[in-house]
């Protein structure tokens, strides 16, 4: 018991590479649990992503161990696999902190660390980062003084490490960057952080041994001396190297059926067991020096360690605060996310139009839409972390005559840019974009702020643009889009929840022909400011209104509905005789409702003060949403203060 105490609190004080360096081999094992053990209780504690970095602990004490970050160059991607990556740069006493307004970022974050290389909160980009840092490396001639393992002779030029976790290593970003490097011959590492693929017993031992012998430095300097001899040979010696070539490749394809990397370019090695550190440790300081594009491939589980997330990684991946003891204690129904609403509203409109589809780019449980996909199989696509392809796949259906929703992330769809304007747009294809989590997002950061979308769509042809203030105004949207097709839709909502209630049954109660969001709403009349508000802020201009009143100020308040095309008629009717405009919107002030009024306003020669509310033209970090909104005078009473003070 003592001697596991002792070795408990010399675990505590590692909080560096250096210190991490200076373990024996042989202690690894019982770090790695200590760590895990400590990102499950942070965690748990204080809320964050849990399944993802529980799965890689061992990976990550083992690139720390082995190279010498950040000379060598660590690109984390998905981002969410980095906690134990931060505990081991300086940053073990924040952890705590982690997603909270002022604390650590839940991604890796340039600003925190000169470990952290990139902001890293959308996935396929590590490859590509990881080959600018090795050609960069290459271009400019860098020569560390020391090597990685701490050996006088100096390390000729950092290596750069591509962490691909999850399955990011679908993405066309991916498959472009790695295209790229096996053409170039580009010296790198990629790690495939594989929790998803079922490798099969035999073909992971013939694979190990294979990859052993690949490894040794016999194997290394007697490719390089026959390809040199090879070369030698008047006439047949490069034909030669090519028939070997060929030869080694096929005789590793008999062993193992991942010749679709070796086709690509890259060694491949593995796959070897991802919880097993000192294996992975071996492996790693085999490598050096890279002289070519490497893909090793480890095998891990999610939630690893802890048998409630092992068993149910999805539900793990991001957590509130729980007991780990107890585990995560299901909520009941008492309120819904407006993704939830979403989903049902589909499900229910898919029992009644057979030519209903949907389509998501990874984020079934995330949007929503588990529900629909167990009732309609054959109309459900996962298209994976391939936004580009879902929205030309959405694009397509809907011109072959099938009525596609969309359900995607606001930060997702930014990736899917060229394709809704070549695709959709441009063609008028009746498309139908279901836009989650716009506006704030609040613990996610400046990676996933959905401050653009409305800025972005705005600018393009025949797409039409609405936002839902609560639940019952997304319900009817949504089925008002089904019957819409006169070309491309989008509805805009937040993370927001709401209580439930009986869809089939509101839906039932007013016909599809009664209800046009392209018509704005009153919500309270007065004389004296008019409040054009978008999406769920109507609820911060009632609150504002409410405090003016106080003030002997009378304001009346419209929910626009739809962002593009204006309800301009009703906006110019509700603005005569108003001493002072205002405009409140859950997106940035540049390209926004603000803008887009604005614009209406000069065109239109009206000569009434405009005071625009919504999120700066800057980066607005992590934290709370009622933190960042307070932040950014986005609350009843600031925004109530600034108008009265306008009036003065």
């Amino acid at each position: 018991m003592a001697e596991s105490l002792s070795l408990t609190a010399r675990f505590e004080a590692i909080d560096s590479p250096e210190a991490l360096k200076r373990l024996a081999l042989s202690e690894l094992p019982d770090f790695c649990a200590y760590l895990r053990q400590y990102i499950l209780e942070t965690v748990a504690a204080s809320g964050g992503h849990l399944s993802s970095n529980l799965g890689s602990v061992e990976l990550t004490v083992a690139l720390h161990y082995v190279f010498q970050s950040p000379s060598d160059k660590f690109l984390w991607d998905v981002g969410h696999q980095c906690y134990a990556h931060k505990i081991l740069t300086g940053r073990k006493k924040d952890l705590h902190t982690i997603r909270k307004t002022g604390g650590l970022s839940g991604f890796p974050k340039r600003s925190e660390s000169a470990h952290d290389l990139y902001n890293t909160g959308h996935a396929g980009t590590a490859i590509s980062q990881a080959m600018g840092e090795a050609v960069a490396a290459r271009l400019l001639g860098q020569t560390p003084a020391v090597s990685a393992r701490g050996s006088a002779h100096p390390v000729p030029l950092p290596t750069a490490v591509a962490v691909v976790g999850d399955a990011s290593i679908v993405t066309g970003m991916a498959f472009e960057a790695m295209n790229h490097v096996g053409y170039v011959r580009t010296p790198m590492l990629v790690i495939l952080n594989d929790n998803e693929m079922s490798i099969s017993k035999n073909v992971g031992a013939i694979s190990y041994h294979l990859t052993k012998l690949i490894n040794t430095g016999f194997y290394k300097s007697s490719k390089r001396g026959f390809i040199a001899l090879m070369a030698k040979i008047p006439l047949i010696g490069r034909a030669i190297n090519r028939l070997a070539k060929r030869f080694r490749m096929s005789m590793k394809s008999l062993a193992i059926d991942h010749q679709f990397f070796g086709e690509l370019g890259f060694r491949y090695l593995g796959p070897i067991d991802g919880h097993d550190v000192a294996r992975i440790v071996n492996v790693l300081a085999a490598l050096p020096p890279i002289e070519e594009p490497i893909l090793l491939h480890i095998v891990t589980r999610k939630g690893y360690g802890y048998p409630l997330a092992e068993k149910d990684p999805i539900l793990y991946h991001g957590v509130g605060v729980f007991d780990p003891a107890a585990g995560i204690q299901k909520k009941t129904d008492s309120a819904w996310g407006l993704s939830k609403f979403a989903g049902e509203t589909l499900t229910y409109l898919g029992g009644r139009d057979p030519k209903l589809a949907v389509i998501t780019p990874a984020m079934k449980e995330g949007s929503g839409l588990n529900p629909f996909a167990a009732k309609f199989p054959e109309r459900f696509f996962d298209a994976g972390i391939a936004e580009q392809h879902a929205t030309t796949f959405a694009g397509a259906l809907a011109s072959a005559g099938i009525k596609p929703f969309l359900c995607i992330y606001s930060t997702f769809l930014q990736r899917g840019y060229d394709q809704l304007v070549q695709d959709i747009t441009l063609m008028n294809l009746p498309v139908r974009l279901v836009i989650d989590r716009a506006g704030c997002v609040g613990q996610d950061g400046e990676t996933h702020q959905g401050f653009y979308d409305i800025a972005f769509m705005a600018a393009l042809p025949h797409i039409c643009i609405i936002s839902a203030r609560d639940a019952n105004q997304l319900v009817h949207m949504l089925q008002f889009m089904l019957h819409y097709n006169t070309g491309p839709i989008a509805v805009r909502f937040p993370k927001k929840e709401f209580v439930p209630f009986d869809i089939a049954a509101v839906l039932k109660s007013k016909g599809k022909s009664q209800y046009n969001p392209f018509k704005a709403e009153t919500l309270s009349r007065g004389r004296d400011v008019l409040i054009l508000s978008e999406g769920v802020f109507a609820e911060k201009a009632l609150a504002a209104r409410e405090l003016l009143l106080k003030k002997r100020i009378q304001t009346e308040v419209v929910d626009v509905r739809a962002l593009k095309p204006l309800p301009t008629q009703q906006i110019l009717r509700a603005a005569k005789g108003k001493k002072l405009i205002v405009t409140l919107e859950n997106h940035g002030l540049r390209g926004g409702l603000g803008d887009l009024v604005a614009a209406l306003l000069q065109e239109k020669h009206v000569h009434v003060p405009h005071l625009p509310f919504g999120f700066p033209d800057t980066v607005v970090h992590h934290g709370s949403i009622a933190d960042i909104e307070k932040q950014y005078g986005l609350t009843g009473e600031k925004i109530a203060a600034r108008i009265a003070a306008a009036l003065r």
